[in-house]
């Protein structure tokens, strides 16, 4: 990808292709934005998928806590209806999404489809299932007593969870963070029916580079490294965090 991005169209469809570009041109990089706005559903991709990042990453968190540390009646069977969603297709939910929007919006008169909020809702929603089982299990790893030791130094619940036990539990939180933030960046099934040209993500914005007459595969290519910054970034900075929690959200519980 890296190195067709900075070879011409020509030489990608070539009969002998190399690693190494033969003629070695910077304007993919500056046409590809000319050709489609792939500045501007970076923009959105950006703007929906960090919005359902913190808000699963948080109700995540809260709702984790809430069956790793209380008995509460239903609890197992809570978790296994929880569990039970991520055993279906997503397809199974696009026209359950549509009808419920246009509902909201008729009830309301909110719109949710074509809209930030309506992308940033169907992203959390689906992040969130998953992300409450892998925290659930990293929190099962941190001990109980050190809640009991800050409610008997004064800390309710919350603050318990967001002083005490969130600072430890941040490989899992990392690893949930990252996680609901890629689901939604790569995703296209449910981008494709909720949104429209203003609101389109990024991942569709890259099919804009094949029409029926021509394929532009090396500005396609310089696209894919724009968009692949991103989740190269976060990554690097929360690898060891990421790990961790992978780890830890795996194996215990």
């Amino acid at each position: 990808m890296l190195s067709a991005s900075f070879k011409s169209d020509l030489e990608i469809q070539g009969m002998r292709p190399s690693w190494i570009p033969q003629t070695f041109t910077w304007s993919n990089y500056t046409e590809m934005n000319k050709t489609v706005p792939i500045l501007k559903f970076f923009k959105n991709s950006l703007i929906i998928c960090t919005g359902a990042m913190f808000i699963a990453t948080l109700v995540s968190v809260m709702a984790a806590y809430g069956i790793s540390r209380f008995r509460f009646y239903g609890r197992n069977l809570y978790t296994l209806i929880v569990l039970s969603t991520q055993m279906l297709p997503g397809i199974l939910f696009i026209i359950p999404y549509f009808v419920m929007f246009n509902w909201i919006k008729a009830l309301t008169g909110i719109p949710m489809v074509n809209t930030y909020h309506g992308m940033i809702f169907t992203y959390t929603s689906f992040a969130i299932p998953f992300a409450t089982l892998m925290m659930r299990n990293y929190l099962d790893s941190v001990p109980q007593s050190i809640d009991e030791q800050a409610l008997i130094d004064g800390c309710n619940r919350f603050q318990a969870l967001f002083r005490i036990i969130i600072p430890l539990a941040k490989p899992g939180i990392a690893a949930v963070a990252i996680y609901a933030f890629i689901m939604g960046w790569g995703e296209i099934l449910f981008a494709t029916v909720l949104t429209n040209s203003a609101t389109r993500t990024i991942s569709l914005g890259l099919l804009q580079y094949i029409s029926r007459n021509q394929a532009k595969w090396a500005q396609m290519m310089a696209a894919c490294i724009v968009s692949s910054i991103p989740i190269i970034i976060l990554f690097t900075i929360f690898q060891k965090h990421i790990v961790q929690g992978l780890v830890a959200g795996s194996t215990k519980g």
